[in-house]
């Protein structure tokens, strides 16, 4: 997407906005005629923060409400806008509403019952037979609930993942509130200097007044006219002004001098206040805590990895049902060479969940005893049968 203006040509493309206060995102379709008035509405339509309230920033940019977005260079790939609330600025105004974080519940597998579930070889008379279908209900039920447990981390895990852009998002709109935040700073700041350069002078030119007051009477007062000029009246030249009235203006000015002293006082402590806050601001760094947030959640996937194994380790044992039902009371040759099958069967469904190495093991303990069962023109079958059993509950409970 370009913001550049070409002969003839309107570019269209998205505006990235994000809400600082919460951290969410919004796409909004525009061209670079669009108004900015037109994004705070849109902004208003589904942030719900009023128009008047709305502050957008793009980098060092304040955007105007009348002017349009080719003014800033927007809609840009490059350039964000953020959206602050100014309700949220106010010193008297309530924080943001806590975030409410939706999980999905899903419920546990209901316990394996042969009732529910019937199996051909539940009236086995062989009690190794008859023992298969409750192995089997048995890995069902792991499974069922292993991917339920599976499936409550998913969703936590997208949770956290999805929380975590947010507050990267409310991380990068403070860093561009702290830098017009130090822009506004130093403006005040230089503001602020200029005022009490002034005010010192003042100060010491008021007090030197005040203070030298009374010496300066009595200099008047030891003035003496000229015998000429002299009347009953007028001795000297403190005669010519109201003494009375002196004296009053001087307590009068004394006393706003103290007052406007004590309120410089109070605004030198404000302005200490903020100071303090706004260094604070500037040297504290979220980024920490997002990086560190960021490294917990990586540490904690190592736990999904190991679910995940789990799972494909019970989806083994789930494959192992086509097994037990192809298992019948076996009497001749035929049904031990359909166990044979299915042991095939079994063996290249291990193979496609990547377990070579059971497969290897499979393919010594399992094959070579097998074969030569089948090689000693499957004499002995019912004892074969056991033995095969007995193999198949040590791999697969």
């Amino acid at each position: 997407m370009s913001s550049s203006v070409s002969e003839g040509v309107v570019h269209r493309g998205k505006l990235l906005v994000h809400i600082a206060e919460n951290g969410h995102s919004f796409d909004l379709e525009c061209d670079e005629f669009t108004l900015v008035e037109a994004v705070q509405r849109f902004i208003e339509s589904v942030s719900g923060i009023q128009l008047n309230d709305q502050l957008l920033l793009c980098l060092d940019m304040k955007l105007d409400s009348q002017r349009p977005l080719s003014a800033y260079k927007l809609p840009s790939d490059d350039k964000e806008v953020f959206l602050f609330n100014r309700a949220r600025m106010r010193s008297n105004s309530m924080p943001p509403a806590s975030e409410q974080v939706d999980i999905v519940e899903i419920p546990d597998p209901p316990a394996p019952s042969s009732s529910h579930n019937p199996h051909p070889l539940d009236d086995a008379s062989d009690p190794a037979l008859k023992a298969l279908p409750s192995y089997e209900r048995q890995f069902r039920y792991h499974y069922q609930y292993g991917h339920s447990i599976y499936s409550h981390t998913q969703a936590k895990v997208e949770t956290c993942e999805r929380l975590l852009a947010e507050q990267k998002v409310q991380e990068r709109a403070l860093e561009i509130a702290r830098g017009n935040l130090d822009h506004f700073y130093k403006m005040i700041q230089q503001k602020y200097m200029g005022f009490m350069k002034c005010y010192s002078q003042q100060h010491r030119s008021h007090s030197t007044l005040l203070v030298n007051f009374w010496r300066d009477i009595e200099k008047l007062r030891s003035c003496k006219l000229l015998p000429a000029l002299q009347t009953s009246t007028r001795k000297c030249l403190l005669d010519f002004v109201k003494e009375e009235n002196l004296r009053k203006l001087t307590e009068d000015c004394s006393s706003l001098h103290r007052q406007f002293e004590n309120k410089v006082s109070e605004f030198k402590q404000e302005f200490g206040e903020l100071k303090r806050s706004t260094e604070q601001l500037f040297t504290s760094k979220a980024s920490f805590l997002i990086r560190d947030l960021e490294l917990t959640i990586k540490e904690q996937l190592r736990h999904v990895t190991e679910q995940t194994s789990i799972m494909q380790a019970l989806s083994l044992l789930v494959a192992a049902k086509e097994f037990t039902e192809n298992i019948a009371v076996v009497t001749d040759s035929s049904e031990l060479k359909v166990i044979w099958r299915t042991i095939r069967l079994a063996k290249g469904k291990m193979e496609a969940e990547g377990m070579a190495a059971t497969s290897a093991v499979f393919d010594m303990a399992f094959e070579e005893r097998v074969q030569q069962e089948l090689q000693d023109d499957f004499q002995g079958v019912e004892e074969h049968l056991q033995r095969l059993l007995k193999f198949l509950l040590v791999h697969f409970v």
